[in-house]
């Protein structure tokens, strides 16, 4: 299958540090097991990026951690403040860097099709900005065709109003806008059964 060119693929990435990654699992796991939870999803949504797009670039937390070595590409800093201030800043390096257009992923969604990553890119033929909602009230992917970093302004981050306050903003400018199917994040412990019903193959 030939990869995808003309948009480049940020995948927003924290380092798998235990205790600070996935703590809404530890009902049911371990800190550390919750933290290989995150390092298997992070390395799924990482590694099909990389299958389908010619593009893909990881935002990390921390640059120095040894997890992100084991990945050839390219890798930057997510920079300071807020998610919507740091995806922001991504997607103004990306288009500064002459990128045709954007798609903005977390590592959330480790059983996502494949279809869902190409629906989003075949969207912005038509669309300036493509939002992959999912169950909490937020999005698993957004992409956008140039520089709209107002659209996460004013966004209360990691609460259910996430998509429809980024709706409104892009309503107020005027974009157009797409909507995928509905998923699901991994968030919780359940969450994990489902992802391995979806086709997600954890060790």
């Amino acid at each position: 299958m030939q990869q995808v060119t003309g948009i480049q693929v940020i995948i927003m990435c924290k380092a798998p540090v235990t205790g600070r990654v996935k703590t809404r699992l530890t009902s049911c796991y371990s800190p550390a097991q919750a933290a290989a939870l995150h390092a298997a999803m992070a390395t799924t949504v990482i590694l099909r990026a990389a299958r389908l797009f010619a593009d893909v670039v990881i935002a990390a937390d921390d640059v120095t951690h040894p997890f992100f070595a084991g990945f050839d590409l390219p890798l930057r800093a997510q920079g300071e403040g807020d998610l919507g201030q740091r995806m922001a800043l991504q997607a103004r390096y990306a288009f500064a860097a002459r990128a045709g257009s954007v798609l903005l992923l977390g590592t959330d969604s480790p059983h996502m099709p494949d279809e869902r990553l190409l629906q989003a890119a075949d969207a912005l033929q038509d669309h300036d900005i493509v939002l992959g909602p999912v169950e909490d009230g937020g999005y698993d992917l957004v992409a956008m065709r140039r520089l709209l970093a107002s659209i996460f302004t004013g966004v209360q981050w990691s609460s259910g109003k996430v998509l429809v306050q980024t709706l409104v903003n892009i309503e107020r400018q005027g974009d157009a806008v797409a909507l995928l199917d509905t998923g699901f994040d991994v968030d919780f412990p359940e969450d994990v059964d489902r992802a391995k019903q979806c086709g997600w193959q954890w060790p």
